[in-house]
């Protein structure tokens, strides 16, 4: 926290701080750093990672969620603030192709905060909402968290991916109710009229768009691709349809798709490598054990532990990017919530869900911070106007946490 506090990146204060106690605390060769941060990348399930980051960066550019903006408003733009509820469902069906929080609030806020205010709706609200739609990026399978939970804490790759459709689905749909209800009070009405043609015709458009996350989860599902797999199939298929379907994908977008990708691989393995060093020292040092006995102190209660967790992981969220925070956490408390018998495939997905929270609120928000740039507004006015939605995605985790179904349905189906 000290080196983060003094400008540091997060992958230099994480490598810093695990030096620094090496040298004064434990009597062991330096070589254990590169060991240990190689260690950490060298994992084939990590590979889908850079595979999903392409993809997404494909379909954003190869005309797809322009499409799926289209269906997204033939489907809902009719009903109170249609126009709004259009970016909760576009970002949706995005975040079920990308998996990237970032990602969805570029491709659909680009083009949607502008459309809200060029039709009434408050320009600080219209950022607000784009920045809680891009929450549910890293929530609706595929999900980079999710692969990350799963290597950091030897667990099912393919179960974290079913697991969070159902939650990322109730957090939208808690979102939307926000949305309509914000609506009606202020005032905004729908886009258009409903027009089931224009649906059918939409739908047509879009269905290479839509089929994307039906083959990769169905892939999985199904047992035809590995995660891994699945993402690298991902990418091939978004290529194909840019270049040869949409036909908006040209050679140097694909390019630049490529070099873009490269950096945020190269940013996420960094702090996977880091932190796997991080979590090595704690490990071997046992704080996994302490925090342990110190959560069973605290109640003996899976729910209770749970909520108390969350709002502790609500708190390092606003502070620390998703990516390091779940690196971190979770080999820690995972271990913890085996202990109380709770599912960790469950208590994975509440910490995904909790961290994603941590993408709207200040002072390190990403997707409010990309919303913000989008719309030239200033992030706390923008941060504020979000609140009613942050409250919806704790509802919404606090269903998750209290009916572990919602997570342990479609896992428990191939079981």
């Amino acid at each position: 926290m000290a080196f983060l506090f003094f400008g540091i990146p997060v992958v230099g204060a994480m490598g810093l701080a695990a030096i620094v106690y090496i040298i004064g605390f434990m009597n062991i060769p330096m070589s254990i750093v590169a060991n240990q941060m190689l260690g950490g990348v060298g994992s084939y399930t990590l590979m889908a990672i850079p595979f999903f980051i392409i993809s997404g960066a494909l379909m954003e550019s190869g005309g797809i969620s322009k499409r799926i903006i289209s269906f997204s408003t033939a489907l809902v733009g009719s009903l109170p603030g249609g126009l709004a509820l259009v970016v909760i469902v576009a970002s949706a069906f995005f975040a079920a192709m990308t998996g990237s929080g970032a990602a969805c609030v570029a491709a659909i806020g680009g083009m949607m905060i502008p459309a809200l205010v060029k039709n009434g709706y408050d320009i600080d609200f219209a950022s607000a909402l784009q920045a809680a739609g891009g929450t549910l990026g890293p929530m609706i399978p595929p999900s980079i968290l999710m692969v990350l939970y799963s290597v950091s804490t030897n667990n099912s790759v393919g179960d974290m991916l079913l697991a969070g459709l159902f939650p990322g689905i109730l957090m939208a749909v808690s979102m939307m109710i926000v949305t309509v209800i914000i609506s009606i009070k202020k005032g905004y009405g729908s886009s258009e009229k409903f027009s089931l043609k224009r649906v059918v015709v939409s739908f047509k458009e879009s269905i290479w768009a839509l089929l994307t996350p039906v083959t990769i989860l169905g892939g999985i599902y199904s047992g035809i691709f590995t995660p891994t797999e699945a993402a690298a199939f991902s990418c091939l298929y978004a290529m194909i349809v840019g270049l040869f379907i949409y036909k908006e994908l040209t050679f140097k977008a694909l390019l630049k798709c490529l070099f873009n990708s490269i950096k945020g691989t190269g940013i996420i393995l960094g702090i996977v490598a880091v932190t796997q060093l991080f979590s090595w020292i704690m490990t071997r040092e046992g704080l996994p054990q302490q925090i342990a006995m110190l959560s069973s102190t605290i109640s003996d209660n899976p729910y209770v532990f749970m909520s108390i967790i969350s709002v502790i992981l609500l708190v390092v969220g606003m502070f620390l990017d998703p990516v390091p925070a779940v690196l971190i956490f979770a080999p820690i408390l995972t271990p913890s919530a085996i202990a109380m018998g709770i599912n960790p495939i469950h208590f994975g997905v509440v910490m995904v869900a909790t961290f994603c929270i941590g993408l709207v609120t200040p002072p390190v928000g990403m997707t409010l911070f990309v919303a913000s740039n989008i719309s030239k507004r200033p992030v706390l006015v923008v941060g504020k106007k979000a609140m009613p939605f942050i409250f919806a995605m704790l509802f919404a985790i606090l269903l998750i946490i209290f009916v572990p179904q919602i997570s342990l349905f479609l896992p428990s189906l191939g079981k």
